[in-house]
């Protein structure tokens, strides 16, 4: 996908916060579900840009969306104390979507 769609970039509007606290090396999670706006399927690639600390993860990567909902889930698993920001984007060829993360040691 990542040859399709080029480098990952925050989109130009921010479609929502994603603000997680957890420990150090204990997961946290969040879950969402999104539909292909469009008719049809429609392949996609979710990622974080790469300024975004290895701490975040998405799930799933790449795959199909459609008129049914796909349920993705953003883990932060912080490895060190502090406050970590970064971009989710999932993206089709027909729409960009980006969340701003932000994450926190409790």
């Amino acid at each position: 996908m990542d040859e399709e769609f080029g480098p990952i970039t925050a989109g130009d509007m921010i479609d929502g916060t994603i603000e997680l606290a957890s420990s150090i090396n204990r997961a946290e999670v969040y879950e969402f579900s999104l539909k292909n706006q469009f008719m049809g399927f429609a392949d996609f690639r979710a990622a974080f840009t790469p300024e975004t600390p290895m701490d975040w993860t998405v799930e799933p990567n790449e795959g199909a969306l459609s008129k049914d909902a796909t349920d993705f889930i953003v883990k932060f698993r912080p490895q060190n104390p502090g406050t970590t920001e970064g971009f989710l984007v999932i993206e089709t060829e027909d729409f960009k979507k980006t969340w701003k993360v932000i994450g926190s040691t409790a």
